[in-house]
């Protein structure tokens, strides 16, 4: 049968409920190799406060959301523990992520490790614990911050494809961060799928996050067509995209008939984001987006099919615990 694997065990699929596929509840990107220096004066990604997060996922819940997708892995902050206790705290369950960011975040043993040792520590997390606890990861993650996947970011991409096979979770992307507009297509959800198709994944196993920043129809068309999630994941940043324009590209993948491939969220993951902090919080798709979205036509099995039914099916899998 399959399950969904949180940070407080595994659950039926139809328990998810509404889910959020992309955010950060706990994450420090200090601790990547640029630290302090990281160029640019916006913000770091930095959540560290579990109190401050649980009461912003009160007004989530109060919206309806019911589960969340952390995107944080090792190497910039994750602590699965801390992501057990949001959980518990606030009633959302949680799916922590197992993989890799990109190269400046990679944990020290990336260097040198081979593809086969990669894989290894990924399957160990989601099967028997990761962050030193018994606490599972249920998902795959790979990030890439360049035009094209080459060098530590590939061998990552392919022990996180490899993984993939091995335990059946789903794997979402990071697709190309600044790079983006370099990159024809906007992100390189292709270059993606043509590595974990080549190491044995099924497209339909994958999530292209990142979508919304630099979008191009004819590469989301081509991404739905190939069988993967095209994930809406920065809904609200209005320095990449306007949501009324990200809607009117939603319209256009439904009624080309990718309904069953479209997923939103809003990758909270500074703490100005928050809003205690004056910004958006963790509600915005549910608060702002959908209504919005009833207004462009959308009707209500639409909406549950982004934010229930595709999530749940994504994320679910069966589990093998002894692979």
């Amino acid at each position: 049968m399959k399950i969904i694997r949180t940070v407080r065990g595994d659950i039926a699929s139809q328990a998810l409920g509404v889910t959020a596929t992309h955010e950060h509840l706990y994450c420090d990107q200090r601790l990547c190799r640029s630290g302090l220096d990281f160029p640019g004066s916006y913000p770091k990604m930095v959540m560290r406060d579990p109190d401050r997060v649980v009461a912003e996922l009160a007004d989530f819940y109060a919206a309806g959301g019911r589960a969340i997708a952390e995107m944080t892995v090792h190497g910039w902050g994750r602590d699965v523990a801390a992501l057990k206790e949001i959980s518990e705290r606030s009633g959302v369950h949680v799916v922590a992520t197992s993989g890799f960011y990109v190269e400046d975040c990679h944990p020290e043993f990336v260097a040198d490790a081979s593809i086969a040792e990669l894989e290894e520590v990924l399957v160990q997390e989601i099967t028997l614990g990761a962050d030193g606890t018994d606490i599972r990861t249920g998902l795959l993650k790979s990030g890439i911050s360049r035009p094209i996947i080459e060098g530590p970011e590939e061998k990552c991409a392919r022990a996180v494809a490899r993984a993939q096979v091995r335990t059946g979770v789903a794997i979402t992307t990071h697709t190309s961060a600044s790079a983006r507009f370099e990159v024809e297509g906007g992100n390189v959800g292709m270059q993606h799928l043509n590595i974990f198709e080549s190491e044995g994944v099924d497209p339909t196993r994958v999530i292209i996050g990142h979508t919304d920043e630099n979008a191009d129809i004819r590469q989301l068309i081509a991404l739905a067509q190939h069988g993967t999630y095209v994930q809406f994941d920065v809904i609200g940043k209005t320095h990449w995209l306007l949501d009324e324009t990200r809607i009117d590209l939603l319209r256009q993948l439904v009624d080309k008939g990718y309904a069953e491939h479209l997923m939103l969220s809003s990758d909270r993951c500074r703490e100005v984001e928050l809003k205690v902090k004056g910004g958006p919080g963790y509600d915005h798709v549910l608060h702002d987006f959908v209504p919005r979205l009833r207004e462009a036509g959308f009707d209500e099995a639409l909406i549950h099919r982004f934010l229930v039914e595709n999530p749940a099916r994504a994320l679910a899998f069966e589990p093998h615990d002894n692979p």
